[in-house]
């Protein structure tokens, strides 16, 4: 994957996106238990606060695992 250098790694009041995803850190406790809940429930409500977070953990930290295939069953299709 390698090293990316940005300029400003900082978004401000913006939330973080997938393209930003390496950036994002320090809820990999919080993703890993969405990522739960959405294996044995199959639909997570993600509420809190304006400002709180919630879309940058949706967007970088649980949407972008989904698309690395950290949901996917490891013992395949049955």
């Amino acid at each position: 994957d390698g090293i990316r250098l940005v300029d400003e790694p900082f978004v401000g009041l913006e939330s973080f996106g997938a393209d930003q995803a390496h950036l994002y850190f320090g809820r990999e406790r919080e993703a890993a238990e969405l990522l739960e809940r959405l294996r044995s429930f199959g639909l997570v409500v993600v509420v809190g606060d304006s400002g709180s977070g919630k879309s940058s953990l949706v967007r970088a930290g649980v949407a972008t695992a989904f698309r690395e295939g950290r949901l996917a069953d490891p013992m395949g299709p049955r």
